[in-house]
Parts: structure tokens; sequence; C-alpha cells
């Protein structure tokens, strides 16, 4: 009777006082829920039912010209081509916008809902809270979202080459997508800081994911210090073909950049928000 009287305290550091409990409760809305499943089923459908269709299905094979089967050597590796520049620059485009409507209620709906308000007025930190929110968030969106859909493009790829796709370029390319992802997630969860509306959130995330390589098109210097040319990197790299130079790895490193700035952005307009 006395153990179960007493509470059990928890060791933690004090700027993230709360984040233990706290990533516990974000992750049953993950993992004990149907919402992982849906996830897990329908990522994979979405990133590898166009590449499985560009890879075995006859009439796509049929639809290639001599001078397309000329630059790439042979048929089956412009098949490959096809196949990876589908996975990549469409995939990677799709996760930006899936991972977008995902976190877009994260913080706004508690926020709303007033539970922001009643968590934050425990011994909870503002940190903990966001940085729980990211954490919990971030694992199933690597595992499902990436990971799943990645190992089976893998696995298709090779079955179609007749031998193991190089693994290298491959994992290279998955981190060039994996970044992309990660700043639309981060951007998702920064704007729900800022605003109070779903629609801004996906106003200004949803712009960028489908206009920004459009507005790149027309002004350069915006695909160094952006991750609108990421999905490109990407395809390239998996095909094992070099980066054009005026490209290069600018992207990859502004876009890591952008990365910390959303994070630390967050804390600090949290930390002085009013509810």
């Amino acid at each position: 009777m006395t153990a179960n009287s007493e509470l059990i305290p928890v060791e933690e550091w004090g700027r993230v006082r709360g984040f233990k409990n706290l990533f516990r409760k974000e992750s049953r809305a993950w993992w004990r829920t149907r919402r992982w499943w849906i996830n897990a089923i329908i990522w994979p459908i979405i990133l590898c039912g166009l590449l499985a269709n560009m890879l075995f299905v006859p009439t796509i094979a049929n639809l290639a010209t001599d001078a397309e089967i000329a630059r790439t050597g042979n048929l089956t590796a412009h098949i490959m081509s096809m196949g990876i520049n589908v996975f990549f620059e469409f995939g990677i485009t799709a996760l930006a916008i899936g991972v977008v409507i995902l976190s877009q209620d994260v913080i706004i709906g508690e926020i709303q809902n007033g539970m922001a308000e009643w968590l934050l007025s425990k011994p909870v930190t503002c940190q903990a809270y966001l940085l729980a929110k990211l954490a919990a968030n971030l694992i199933p969106v690597l595992i499902l979202l990436i990971g799943l859909p990645a190992a089976l493009a893998y696995s298709l790829l090779s079955i179609r080459s007749g031998t193991l796709f190089p693994a290298a370029d491959f994992l290279k390319a998955v981190g060039v997508m994996t970044l992309h992802t990660l700043f639309y997630l981060f951007l998702a969860l920064m704007l729900g800081t800022f605003f109070n509306r779903r629609a801004a959130i996906l106003s200004i995330s949803l712009g960028s994911v489908m206009g920004g390589p459009l507005l790149g098109g027309f002004i350069k210097p915006l695909l160094s210090i952006t991750p609108w040319a990421l999905p490109k990197i990407a395809s390239l790299t998996a095909s094992g073909l070099s980066v054009p130079v005026e490209i290069g790895i600018t992207p990859i490193i502004a876009t890591a950049l952008w990365c910390s700035v959303f994070i630390v952005a967050a804390l600090a307009k949290f930390k002085n928000a009013e509810f």
C-alpha cells in the first residue's frame, strides 16, 4: 500500500521536463491506432505503384523511342531510368504533400481545443512540448513514409535489373529524399506556432512544394538556397549520374540549415506564446 501511494520520480533535465510522458502520449496517436497501418499501406502503394508500372508493364517499354534507348544504352537501362525518375521526383513531392497534411494539425489542434494550455500549466516546459511533438512524428515518418517505400522500391529495381541495384547510390538518394521530407515536417510544425489557422500552414507549405520548383525555374539562384532542387538531385544520384555544377550540393546544405532554423524559430515563438 505504501509503495502504491507514493509517486515515482522521473529524472529529466529541467529544460525538457515532461518530455518522456508527452513523447509516449504522442507516440500512442501513431502506434496504438489504425493510423500506422493505414500509412504503412498507403505510402508504398503511392510511391511504388507507379514505379512498378514503369518497370514491368510492357506498354511502357513500347513507348520508348530509338533516341531515348540509345541515350541510356539499352531498353532495360531506359526503363530503369524512367522508374528512378518517377520514384524520386514524383515520390519526393508526394511525400512532402503528405507530411504537411499529416502534421498541419499537430499543434494548432491542441491550441484551439485548450489541450496545449492545459499541458503547459503542468510541470511541462515549452521545449519538452515541441520536441516531443517533433520526435513522436519524426519516427513514424522515417519508418512508414520513407523506409518501407524505399525498401520496396529497391527490391523492384533489383528484380527488374536482374541483379542488386547499386545500394550506395540508392541510399544517398534516399538520404536526399529524407532531408526534403524533414524540411516540410519541420516547416509545418513551425508554422503551427506562428499561425492559428490551418489554411495559413497549408497555403505556405503546399505553395512551396508545388509552386517552388516553378519559381526556381525562373529565378535560378533560389534553387541553391531552397529544397526545390532536391528531387532532381535525388534522381540523378540514384541513377549514378553527377549533379550539374550549377546545382551542386548547396541545396542540401541550405535545406539542412533551414531545418535547424525552423526548430529554433518554433521554440522561440512558442516559448513566448500566449493562450
